[in-house]
């Protein structure tokens, strides 16, 4: 934060002592560290805050050197920084720094500090804001730790696991890519898998890609593939289907069974041959009797199993493998019958302790005379692989913040839940209230713990049987199974309820609600009951927040309403069929014309005038609100110029154009109206932009930037319906503002109500205060307006002098032209 963003200009920039009437308060109570010192880097002053920060008195802070508070770690740079400034070669800077903190922790900040200087332009000294990193320090090595943690996973697993899309091209490779085959990533990323395979394995290779593809499930095959060198690899690769997961493809383990193959060779050709090749195979091999008893095991095959060689001979594999609490994790056998082959993975409890996963692979073995002669083992560790495959798939179908279930298992569970035989499903759409509020407020990572503390409670208050799942964002969704419509309420009241107590989070408490739509199936789609309960859960928020709402039929009927006019809006707007009509903004000192503000009018072909506020709101929730704002505030300039080059508009007049929320959000949006502005003609003198407190509310950070940086270009900058919103005076304290404009709620209770007036003179002492202008909306009697004129208010606007006029009927009656007698 710069001094002109609290609230200190060119004329305000000096030391809290030489004006302490109007900064000592915001000063003492900001919750931002500040400081200042003098041109010798000494402290002058500090704020509560900063003696927080730094776990000192401000009795004991003032005087002291800026410097003397760095921790030992801390690089100097920052006081190099400040000298400069401090001499005047510089007028402001950023820059980081590492203090000493409680108990001498470092504490690494962030500082923005500027020049102070005299009316004669002589530094004075510095006033620095400084920002506590400690929390995004964190977050960082958090990140890090876990992409490292994967990241080993991968490097150590001794298998090829790969990732292709369904058409079998090649979208991820592990790290053993390189040292197996000899492949760079980037050599075959998106290329066919095919390409590598042997011709002689292709069609059995495609086929059972295909099957994996169709039917899902997984399968295991033998094939060739081709290193770098172009040398063939016998490899054993199972295919397992993850398109409809967050993985989105066919993940494929390989493993090079070359040497297994080699073996299997070299056993039926000659007994030493298959020693010499056994004894260096990379997998154990395990070698029994037709009794089933060890003949042999190599080396591998002890180290695999701890157990020396004495202690596996003799003793059967299954002795060995499945005895205690050991069990068969996953069995392909396969035709059946004495003499075939099988292959399982079996859990193992190791002599370190450890559990370790094996893959088994048995086949027979024959003597010279086709009889069977034993059984020959292949055993390979998978603990890793099969690790990393649980990681990926719980990462997968879980929200890696809070643990639930995410989108896409919720998704499985639901389609599931309404192919059960059951009185009935309900989902529930909650929706936390102003949740982006607490999370500027206090940050993101006081965020996410609030995030992670809602989680915890809506799962401890939905019934065991209830799927609770973060859908993103702020919202989370509860499949309910076998309810009614009472029961499915009694169940989203426990979920309200249990927001109720304050959460304990970075910083403090803070209190949180949430809206909850409530939608029960009957014939319904997955996608409609969704789809039905973020209706309601929009109906709630409308109907106040914190609160119920179930889905029923005139919900329906005002989503299909609503659906309806959003399509006719959209091709209205197309073909140009709505229109401006402007009201003038009355100077209630002299009664002349100071600007109109813009409003736009539709006629729906079938149904006639459409009320301005029905189809804004449908525009909203369409997504055409950014459109329909650019086409007002370009048809706006046009107007103007040509309502004032016919003397139907003072020449310096202004128009006021509303822009909705989502119109601010657009990082276009300040290049986009100054080019139509100048385009039509006029300066960004002329143009007074309107936004709500609401509006301003959805990205407060942001809005608060941009409407800054349009300020400066010198477009002016008005708030609509003021005293309605949340958290108005803080608007005052960081907006650039040029208007204030009184909501008609107020306005039209003046001669009535003395709390309406109380408020009314309220902001407008309160404007005064700041330096802006006060125009008062929906004025429409006199006595209202001599009311506001004796409070003080600058200007309105009202049926009692004009309604909105189309610029044809301007030109005619000189509405937007003319004095008005604002005379008692």
């Amino acid at each position: 934060m710069t001094p002109d963003e609290a609230g200190l200009g060119t004329d305000d920039a000096r030391p809290l002592e030489t004006d302490p009437t109007r900064f000592r308060r915001r000063f003492d109570q900001t919750s931002m560290p500040q400081s200042f010192c003098d041109l010798d880097g000494v402290l002058t002053e500090v704020n509560d805050a900063y003696c927080r920060l730094v776990d000192r008195p401000g009795s004991e802070l003032v005087g002291m050197p800026v410097r003397s508070l760095n921790h030992r770690s801390d690089s100097g740079d920052a006081d190099a920084h400040l000298a400069a400034l401090l001499r005047g070669e510089i007028d402001s800077l950023q820059t980081e720094r590492i203090l000493c903190g409680p108990a001498g922790r470092p504490v690494p900040v962030l500082v923005d500090a500027a020049l102070l200087r005299d009316e004669d332009g002589r530094p004075l000294g510095a006033a620095a804001f400084v920002q506590d990193l400690s929390s995004l320090r964190g977050l960082e090595r958090r990140r890090q730790q876990q992409e490292d943690f994967f990241l080993a996973l991968a490097q150590r697993a001794s298998d090829l696991a790969i990732v292709t899309d369904a058409e079998g091209r090649l979208l991820y490779a592990s790290p053993a890519l390189t040292g197996m085959l000899g492949y760079a990533t980037e050599d075959v990323i998106y290329s066919p898998g095919a390409d590598f395979v042997h011709e002689d394995d292709v069609p059995e290779t495609l086929a059972m890609f295909a099957r994996v593809v169709a039917h899902g499930g997984a399968e295991t095959i033998t094939l060739r593939v081709r290193d770098a060198a172009g040398v063939w690899h016998w490899m054993e690769e199972t295919a397992s289907n993850l398109l409809d997961t967050a993985v989105g493809g066919i993940v494929c383990n390989l493993r090079d069974i070359t040497d297994r193959v080699r073996a299997e060779a070299a056993l039926r050709a000659s007994e030493s041959r298959y020693r010499a090749i056994a004894d260096n195979a990379e997998e154990g091999l395990w070698v029994t009797a037709p009794d089933g008893r060890s003949v042999y095991v190599n080396s591998r095959m002890v180290e695999i199993l701890g157990l020396t060689e004495g202690q596996v001979l003799g003793r059967s594999l299954i002795d060995v493998l499945h005895s205690g609490q050991r069990r068969v994790t996953r069995t392909r056998t396969g035709t059946g019958g004495p003499g075939t082959s099988e292959r399982y993975e079996v859990t193992y409890d190791h002599p370190d302790g450890r559990e370790r996963i094996l893959s088994v692979s048995e086949s027979p073995l024959d003597d010279a005379d086709g009889a069977i002669d034993g059984s020959l083992a292949m055993v390979s560790d998978i603990t890793d692989a099969r690790r990393l495959e649980d990681e990926l798939r719980r990462a997968a179908l879980h929200d890696t913040l809070t643990g639930l279930p995410n989108r896409a298992l919720l998704l499985d569970r639901l389609q599931h839940a309404l192919t059960l035989q059951t009185r009935g499903t309900a989902v529930m759409f909650v929706d936390l209230d102003r949740f982006k509020i607490i999370n500027d407020a206090r940050g993101h990572a006081a965020g996410d713990e609030l995030l992670i503390g809602v989680a915890a409670r809506l799962r401890s208050s939905a019934r065991a049987a209830d799927t609770v799942a973060r859908f993103g964002g702020d919202e989370f969704l509860v499949v309910c199974e076998d309810v009614d419509e009472h029961d499915a309420r009694a169940v989203a009241l426990d979920l309200l309820q249990s927001l109720d107590q304050p959460f304990q989070v970075a910083g403090g408490e803070a209190m949180l609600s949430a809206s909850i739509g409530v939608a029960l199936s009957s014939s319904e789609s997955a996608d409609a009951l969704l789809s039905h309960a973020d209706t309601a859960m929009y109906a709630a928020k409308v109907a106040g927040r914190s609160r119920i709402r179930v889905f029923d039929a005139a919900l329906a009927a005002q989503a299909e309403e609503r659906f309806e006019l959003g399509s006719d809006l959209r091709r209205a707007l197309l073909a140009n069929e709505l229109e401006l009509h402007y009201q003038p903004v009355i100077d209630l000192a002299t009664g002349q014309v100071l600007g109109a503000e813009a409003l736009a009018r539709w006629t729906h072909r079938l149904h006639g005038p459409v009320p301005p506020d029905r189809f804004v709101a449908v525009a909203e929730d369409v997504g055409l609100a950014a459109r329909l704002d650019r086409w007002a505030l370009r048809l706006a300039a046009h107007d103007t110029t040509a309502l004032r080059r016919a003397a139907a508009m003072p020449a310096d007049a202004y128009v006021a154009v509303n822009v909705s929320a989502r119109t601010l959000s657009d990082p276009g949006l300040e290049d986009w109206i100054t080019w139509n502005v100048e385009a039509a003609g006029l300066t960004p003198a002329d143009v007074l932009i309107e936004v709500t407190e609401s509006a301003i509310m959805t990205d407060a950070t942001y809005a608060v930037a941009l409407l800054t940086r349009l300020r400066q270009r010198g477009f002016g900058v008005a708030v609509d319906d003021f005293g309605t919103g949340h958290s108005s005076l803080a608007y005052l304290r960081d907006l650039p503002l040029t208007v204030l404009k009184i909501d008609r709620s107020f306005v039209a209770e003046l001669t009535d109500d003395a709390s309406a007036r109380a408020i009314a003179a309220s902001i407008i002492e309160l404007a005064r205060a700041v330096g802006v202008t006060v125009v008062a909306e929906g004025v429409e009697k006199a006595a209202d307006a001599e009311l506001l004129r004796g409070l003080g208010c600058d200007a309105a606007q009202g049926w009692l002098w004009s309604p909105a006029v189309h610029p044809a009927e301007a030109h005619r009656s000189g509405a937007l032209s003319r004095t008005y007698d604002v005379s008692a």
